[in-house]
C-alpha cells in the first residue's frame, strides 16, 4: 500500500510540472508501437487502448487481485478488472502459478480447467475451517468438501491430503476423513454391539440398527474378529458367533439323533465340512451316502420293509418309510444296500427282488405271478389270433385226421357206453335212439368226407412249419404298454394307485418285457401251430377233460337232485309258505350247479368250433401247467348267455347243437326255473354233442355222496375260523350246518341259499317227526339266532356273539354225529 501511495505522489508532482516538450497522444501511440515493433519495449494494451501495461506489472495486479479478493478469484473477473484481454490473463496468470513454489504461503495454482486462480494460503485456510468443523463432527467426507468447495473430488483429494498431520488432525479411509476420536469410539459401541450376538446376524442390518458408520464398522468387525477380540466368525457378509455355532453343531448331532439322517447342505450351512466324520464320532453305524448320512436303524428299517415285500410277494414304495428331505440318488443307494438284491445271498434262484424306479422294491414272487397272469392272457390272445388267421384264409386247417380220431373214440365210446345210454334214454322218451340213428348218418357222412380231406391234409401238413413261422412273424400279440398296465391294474387293483407313477410302470414293464415276449410269441407259435397241424390229440384230450368234468358235475347235480326230491316229498303241497322255501332252494340250484353245468358245455363248445364268445374263456387256458385251475374254476364266472353269444351260436353250430345248448340256458336260467326241466333235457344235449352219459351206479354215488359232505364239512370248518365276517356270514354257516343235518338225515346231500336263512324253517318242519325233541330245540335256536342276526342291519354285540358261538359248537356236534339218537 506504501509503495502505491508513492507512485501516485510522484504522479501528482509531475503532472505538475510544466513541460518542456509536449507530444500529442498520437505521437506517443506511434512511438510505442514503433519501439515494439523494433523489440525495444514490451507492453500490453489495454482493451480501450488508452493505457499500456509491461507484463511485470500485469502479474503484480493480477497477484494483488487475488489477494484482494481472499485468495481466490476467476479469470473471467481478473479480465474484468483489469480491462485485458483474456489471453493476457491466462498466459501471466499461468506464469504466475510457475514461478511460485508449491509449499509457500504465496504459491498461486490454477484449478477448475485453469478457470480459477487461488492461493496456498487460501487452501491452508480452508483447511483449518475444515479441521474445526471435522473435530465437532468427527467425520467428513470428500465428495462433501468438494461440492462445498467447488472443487473436482480428487483435487479436493489431493489438498486434503497434503495437509493431513499438519493442518488437518484426521486419517482419511475410502473418501472420508474420520478423527481418532470418532473411530475410538465407533469401535467401542461396535464391539459392544456385536459382542452381545448369540446368533448369526447380517452386519449391514446391525450397522443401520445402530447408526454405525458402516465403513468403520466393517473394518471394526473383521479386526475384532481376526485378533479374537469378538469370540466369532465372518461368513460372507454375515457375522457368526461361535456359542451358536456351538449350538447348531449340538443341534445337528440332536437331529441326526431323532431324525435318522442328516443332509449335507445342512451340514454345509452349520461350517461341518465332512458331516459323515463328524458324526461318527459319535454314531459308528451311521451309513454314508451321496448328499446326506443315515443312521444303521433306517438302513434296517429300510431293509425291513423289502424283506416284508418278499414274504408277502408284493412292492413296496421305500418313500413313505424315508424322510421326505432325502434326496432321490440318496434313496436309490439306500434301497440298493439291501441283502434281498444281491446275488450273493439269493442262491441258483437269483435275487429275492428287484429294484424299480430308484424308491421301489419289487419281489420276485410279484414278478413271477404277473408273468404267470401274462400266460394265461397270452393263451386267450394267441387262441383268438389263431381262429382270426382261420377265420381270414390265410392258412388252411387240415383237420381230417382230427376229425377220423374223433370218429374212432366216439365208435369206441359207443360200445362201451352203448347200454348205459339206453338206460339213459328212458328218461327222454325214447330220443336216445332216434338221435343215435341220426348222429350214426352224421358220422358216415363225416367219413366218407374225411378220406376225401385226407389227402389234402397230408399235403398241407407237409409245409405247416413254413407257414406257422411266416403268420407268427407277421402279426404279434404282445401288449402294449397301455394295455400291460391296464391288465397289471385289473389283475394287482394294488397296482391301481401307481398306474400314473410313470417312472414305477415303465421299470415293471421294463423288467418283464423280455419274459412277456417270449411267453406271447410261444403262445402264438403254439397256437398257430396247432391250426396248421390241425392238433387233433389236442381236441381228444380238450374233449375227454370236458366229459370227465361233465361227468363230475352232472353226478353231484343227479345226486342233489334226489336230496331235493326227498325234501320236497317232507313238504306239505298245501303248505303255502312251504312250497314257496322249497321253490327258493329249487332256484339256488338252477342259479349254482345248473349254471356251473351249462357255463362248462359252453365253454367246451366255444374251444371245439374255435367260436369267440364275450366272456366265455376257451376250456385250453385252464390245461397248460400243472397248477393251473380246472375248467370249472375259471367258467364258473360265467352265469348267463347274452343275446350276443347266443346269436353266434346259432350261426356257428349246427341248429341240433345250437338249439339244445340254447334251451340248457333258458331253463338254467329262465322261465318256470324246474330242476326236473333243466335234468331231462340233459340227455338231449348229450345226445346233440355227441356225448355218452355215464351210468351213475351205487358205488359211484356214494363216493359223490360222501365227497360232498367232506367239502361241506371243510367249509364249514373254513368259514367259522373266520372273524368279525359280517352280519351276512351267518347265513352262510347257517346253509352248511343245514346241508349236514340234511343229510345226516337223508343220506343224501342237499344244496341250500347261503343269503338267507328264510328256508330253514322249511326244513327243520320236514324232518320234526323223526328227530327227537331235543335235536328239534338244538336246532331251531341255532336257525332263530342265525336269522337275526343276519337280518339285523346293526353290528353284532359282543353277548350276541358269545350266544352265536356257543349255539354254533353245539349244532355243529350235533351235525357230526353218527346216530342222531344219540343226542339223547
Amino acid at each position: 500500500m506504501d509503495e502505491i501511495a508513492l507512485l501516485q505522489q510522484q504522479l501528482a508532482a509531475v503532472q505538475q510540472q510544466e513541460a518542456a516538450l509536449k507530444l500529442s497522444n498520437h505521437n506517443v501511440i506511434d512511438l510505442l508501437l514503433k519501439l515494439q515493433q523494433l523489440g525495444k519495449v514490451q507492453v500490453i494494451h489495454t482493451r480501450s487502448g488508452k493505457q499500456f501495461l509491461t507484463p511485470s506489472q500485469l502479474e503484480r495486479e493480477i497477484a494483488d487481485l487475488v489477494a484482494l479478493h481472499g485468495g481466490r478469484l476467476s479469470l473471467t473477473e481478473l479480465e474484468q478488472l483489469l480491462d485485458v484481454d483474456r489471453s493476457y490473463v491466462a498466459k501471466h496468470a499461468a506464469a504466475l502459478c510457475h514461478r511460485g513454489g508449491r509449499g509457500q504461503r504465496d504459491a498461486h495454482f490454477l484449478v477448475n480447467s485453469g478457470e480459477e486462480l487461488l492461493t496456498n494460503a487460501y487452501l491452508d485456510a480452508i483447511m483449518e475451517d475444515t479441521d474445526t468443523l471435522l473435530q465437532e463432527r468427527g467425520t467428513a467426507s470428500l465428495g462433501a468438501l468438494a461440492q462445498q468447495f467447488d472443487f473436482a473430488v480428487d483435487y479436493m483429494r489431493e489438498v486434503v491430503r497434503s495437509r493431513l498431520g499438519s493442518v488437518l488432525h484426521a486419517r482419511e479411509q475410502g473418501n472420508t476423513l474420520y478423527t481418532s476420536s470418532y473411530v475410538q469410539t465407533q469401535k467401542a459401541r461396535v464391539r459392544g454391539a456385536f459382542a452381545a450376538v448369540t446368533r448369526p446376524v447380517f452386519v449391514p442390518d446391525l450397522v443401520r440398527a445402530f447408526g454405525f458408520d458402516e465403513a468403520v464398522a466393517n473394518e471394526a468387525v473383521a479386526e475384532f474378529v481376526q485378533t479374537k477380540v469378538l469370540s466369532g466368525m465372518m461368513r460372507g457378509r454375515e457375522y457368526v458367533p461361535f456359542v451358536f455355532l456351538a449350538a447348531q453343531r449340538e443341534s445337528m448331532t440332536s437331529f441326526f439323533q431323532q431324525n435318522g439322517y442328516l443332509e449335507h447342505v445342512r451340514a454345509r450351512q452349520l461350517q461341518v465340512a465332512r458331516p459323515f466324520d463328524f458324526l461318527k464320532k459319535r454314531f459308528e453305524d451311521a451309513v454314508p451316502l451321496q448328499e446326506s448320512v443315515v443312521s444303521r436303524a433306517l438302513q434296517l428299517q429300510v431293509e425291513g420293509e423289502v424283506e416284508v415285500a418278499v414274504n408277502d410277494a408284493t412292492f413296496v414304495d421305500v418313500r413313505a418309510l424315508l424322510p421326505s428331505a432325502l434326496p432321490a440318488g440318496d434313496v436309490s443307494l439306500l434301497l440298493s444296500m439291501s441283502p434281498a438284491f444281491s446275488e450273493a445271498t439269493a442262491g441258483a434262484a437269483g435275487p429275492k427282488a428287484y429294484q424299480i424306479a430308484d424308491s421301489y422294491a419289487v419281489s420276485a414272487a410279484f414278478f413271477n405271478a404277473c408273468i404267470d397272469k401274462f400266460k394265461d392272457d397270452a393263451v386267450l390272445k394267441a387262441s383268438r389270433a389263431a381262429v382270426q388267421q382261420k377265420s381270414r384264409g390265410v392258412h388252411e386247417l387240415p383237420s381230417a385226421r382230427e376229425r377220423e380220431h374223433d370218429e374212432e373214440d366216439e365208435e369206441e365210446d359207443d360200445e362201451d357206453f352203448g347200454g348205459k345210454r339206453g338206460k339213459k334214454s328212458k328218461r327222454s322218451k325214447g330220443g336216445s335212439k332216434r338221435g343215435a340213428d341220426e348222429s350214426g348218418g352224421k358220422a358216415s357222412g363225416k367219413s366218407r368226407k374225411n378220406k376225401k380231406a385226407a389227402k389234402r391234409g397230408a399235403d398241407a401238413g407237409a409245409g405247416g412249419h413254413d407257414g406257422n413261422s411266416s403268420a407268427a412273424g407277421q402279426i404279434s400279440i404282445v401288449p402294449s404298454r397301455e394295455d400291460a398296465t391296464a391288465l397289471l391294474t385289473q389283475w394287482f387293483p394294488a397296482l391301481e394307485e401307481l398306474q400314473d407313477e410313470e417312472e414305477f410302470m415303465d421299470g415293471m414293464l421294463a423288467h418283464l418285457e423280455v419274459q412277456m415276449n417270449d411267453v406271447y410269441s410261444s403262445a402264438l407259435s403254439k397256437a398257430l401251430s396247432s391250426i396248421l397241424r390241425g392238433d387233433a390229440a389236442s381236441l381228444r384230450e380238450l374233449r375227454k377233460t370236458f366229459e370227465d368234468r361233465f361227468d363230475e358235475q352232472l353226478s353231484r347235480l343227479l345226486v342233489l337232485e334226489k336230496g331235493f326230491n326227498k325234501l320236497a316229498m317232507h313238504v306239505d303241497a298245501k303248505d303255502p309258505a312251504g312250497m314257496e322255501q322249497l321253490a327258493l332252494v329249487e332256484t339256488h340250484l338252477l342259479n349254482s350247479e345248473a349254471v356251473e353245468l351249462a357255463a362248462l358245455v359252453t365253454s367246451f363248445t366255444a374251444e371245439a368250433h374255435s367260436l369267440e364268445l364275450e366272456g366265455v374263456p376257451p376250456m385250453s387256458s385252464s390245461q397248460d401247467g400243472d397248477e393251473k385251475k380246472s375248467s370249472a374254476d375259471i367258467v364258473s364266472r360265467l352265469t348267463t348267455l347274452s343275446d350276443e353269444n347266443k346269436k353266434t351260436l346259432e350261426s356257428s353250430l349246427q341248429p341240433p347243437t345250437a338249439s339244445a345248448l340254447v334251451r340248457l340256458w333258458t331253463l338254467a336260467t329262465a322261465g318256470r326255473r324246474s330242476l326236473a326241466d333243466f335234468m331231462a333235457h340233459v340227455p338231449v344235449l348229450a345226445e346233440a354233442l355227441s356225448m355218452p352219459l355215464r351210468k351213475l351206479d351205487r358205488k359211484k354215488e356214494r363216493q359223490v355222496v360222501f365227497g360232498y359232505r367232506q367239502a361241506v364239512l371243510a367249509d364249514l370248518d373254513e368259514q367259522a375260523a373266520v372273524q368279525d365276517a359280517g352280519n351276512e356270514h351267518c347265513a352262510l354257516i347257517s346253509a352248511l350246518v343245514l346241508q349236514l343235518f340234511f343229510q345226516q338225515n337223508t343220506g343224501l346231500p342237499a344244496s341250500f341259499p347261503r343269503e338267507t336263512v328264510s328256508y330253514a324253517s322249511m326244513v327243520l318242519q320236514a324232518f320234526k317227526p323223526s328227530v327227537s325233541e331235543k335235536v328239534t330245540k338244538t336246532m331251531q335256536t341255532f336257525v332263530t339266532l342265525a336269522s337275526a342276526i343276519s337280518s339285523s342291519a346293526e353290528p353284532v354285540e359282543q353277548q350276541q356273539q358269545s350266544e352265536w358261538s356257543e349255539s354254533l359248537t353245539a349244532t355243529r356236534a350235533l351235525v357230526l354225529l353218527k346216530d342222531l339218537s344219540a343226542a339223547d
